[in-house]
């Protein structure tokens, strides 16, 4: 749904002053974003991003889809602690997949050594790991990490010595 400028601007206030209720804060930032218009995304960006570490994971998922939508690469520090510290498993899976969209072969060191922990955190989910995985193989490689993503390869499919060449 397309929304025109008066209620695109409704929308963002509530947001922006923290009037919804939680379980419409998740879908409200994706009606904000889309379609995408780099100027509504500027003018949303900051108050999305504020949400970052709302007690809702459902919000939290979508400021992780916001940044990877709206290809905000000066954010991938959020994706990069989600991974690391989100309390929901499914989150730091999802921010795994966003950080391989997000940055694709343009990925760097911090963004390699975060998956790259995840990968090997024995104690991680192994949704979690295996979407760390595939998104390695996306970012170092360039290849298809699909297989590690829909988890139908499994940890026992993890090269660890290719792994461990990693910085």
């Amino acid at each position: 749904m397309n929304l025109n400028e008066a209620n695109w601007a409704v929308l963002l206030a509530k947001l922006k002053e923290g009037s919804l209720a939680d379980e419409e804060i998740g879908s409200t930032i994706v009606r904000l974003a889309k379609p995408l218009d780099p100027e509504r995304i500027a003018a949303a960006e900051e108050t999305v991003l504020s949400y970052s570490n709302h007690p809702n994971s459902w919000a939290r998922h979508e400021v992780l889809w916001f940044i990877t939508w709206a290809k905000l690469r000066n954010h991938k520090g959020i994706l990069i602690r989600a991974l690391q510290k989100d309390p929901n498993p499914d989150n730091r899976g999802f921010a795994a997949l966003c950080l391989a969209h997000l940055l694709g072969r343009a990925g760097d060191a911090n963004s390699v050594q975060a998956l790259k922990a995840r990968v090997l955190d024995e104690n991680e989910e192994r949704l979690v790991r295996l979407n760390s995985y595939g998104a390695l193989l996306e970012i170092v490689q360039g290849a298809n990490g699909s297989e590690f993503f829909s988890g139908s390869a499994g940890v026992d499919k993890v090269d660890l010595s290719w792994l461990g060449s990693l910085p």
